[in-house]
């Protein structure tokens, strides 16, 4: 593992650890980078239900959300 793909992994790490401590039970969203930056997913957890979903676009995960939880 380079440098590089090191940095990656510890940041995914901290970000998932850094969401944990806040969450509380609140709704979880997170974008996932690809390693030159850009968003390859969407990712939303609720820990009242323990529903997760992964999604392509923030508009799917928007939708998502909306059909979970605003009917």
């Amino acid at each position: 593992m380079n440098k590089f793909n090191f940095l990656l992994s510890f940041q995914k790490v901290w970000q998932h650890f850094i969401i944990w401590m806040n969450s509380g039970s609140d709704l979880q969203v997170w974008q996932e980078s690809d390693r030159y930056g850009y968003t390859s997913c969407w990712h939303a957890y609720d820990p009242m239900t323990g529903r997760s979903a992964c999604f392509g676009s923030e508009e799917e995960m928007r939708i998502w959300i909306d059909q979970c939880y605003y009917r």
